[in-house]
């Protein structure tokens, strides 16, 4: 029997060196530092420094969207104490490096004027440094929803993964990977709103049961103007998804006009607001309503009627 493959989160761990020191809260954008049963006993990459222009970033990292506000901040704890985590990367050629782990860390280097940062070189083969990429994020909540449904879509495409196979191995549940797969349904304006933190997930997954992508960008729109909740805009979702009715034949104008016709004729003659109502299994079937108030009213109506207007 073939040993389960491990969940990507324990291959992640070594890509960093365990005598590399603790980060600081704010710096820490890597996994945890302590070595896996496989690295166990192996010779782990020394720490080295080189000219931050040699780095680059992944093209595969899930990651799309940087705060800038983090960014300032990470650079000026930088620019005070340097970087104390490494960074991951891959020789891609002799002045090429492919950053596998601690892009943010990177960027914010460069802004705090840096121009050589501390680096772990690992030979990683290319069908990996998406998992890599990916599970370095999701181990610290580090992706929004939209960036993280396309990096499992990607992870699918690439390895040929059933949604049970990729869940196994970024370690959630099947249902958690199908909801945020879901999500890739929604137009690219609208993805971007949520990416942007405008639209909430509620919000967009109310949006997923619209058909049209048209009324999913209008919708979201007016969601973000009214500032509408989650609830309010599952019932607009829900009238928009209401079936509207077929306009009326002219069949049926004329006989709404008939009916009309004999109702004012029937309130003239009797002195109430009588009212006809047709039924609906058949047009030639109906129901008069006579409405009353008091008994006394009741017996006029009931001696017009029997005795007739000149009674």
């Amino acid at each position: 029997m073939t040993s389960k493959r491990p969940a990507l989160g324990r291959g992640l761990n070594a890509l960093i060196p365990t005598a590399a020191p603790k980060p600081t809260a704010q710096e820490d954008d890597s996994t945890d530092a302590a070595a896996t049963p496989a690295s166990a006993g192996k010779a782990l990459p020394t720490p080295q420094h080189l000219a931050i222009e040699k780095l680059e970033p992944n093209p595969e990292q899930p990651r799309r969207h940087f705060d800038d506000e983090a960014l300032k901040g990470l650079a000026q704890s930088i620019a005070t104490t340097g970087i104390i985590q490494p960074i991951v990367v891959h020789k891609e050629g002799a002045d090429r490096y492919l950053i596998l782990a601690g892009e943010r860390r990177w960027r914010a280097a460069q802004r705090a004027g840096l121009h050589e940062v501390p680096v772990v070189v690992r030979d990683t083969p290319a069908h990996q440094r998406l998992e890599l990429a990916l599970v370095e994020n999701l181990q610290r909540a580090d992706l929004n929803a939209i960036e993280e449904a396309t990096a499992y879509q990607q992870l699918i495409d690439l390895n040929h993964w059933t949604q049970e196979e990729l869940a196994g191995r970024v370690g959630k549940d099947r249902s958690s990977v199908a909801n945020a797969l879901r999500l890739l349904r929604l137009p690219p304006p609208v993805r971007e709103l949520v990416v942007r933190g405008l639209l909430g997930m509620g919000h967009a997954r109310a949006l997923l049961s619209l058909q049209q992508e048209a009324q999913m960008i209008a919708l979201a729109k007016s969601v973000i103007a009214g500032k509408l909740s989650v609830r309010a805009t599952e019932t607009k979702v829900r009238d928009l998804l209401r079936p509207s009715a077929p306009p009326p034949s002219d069949e049926a104008k004329r006989s709404a006009i008939i009916v009309k016709d004999l109702e004012e004729r029937l309130t003239r003659a009797l002195g109430i607001r009588a009212k006809l109502r047709v039924s609906k299994r058949s047009k030639n079937r109906g129901v008069i309503e006579l409405p009353y108030g008091e008994l006394d009213e009741l017996t006029r109506l009931l001696n017009r009627i029997i005795e007739g207007p000149e009674g």
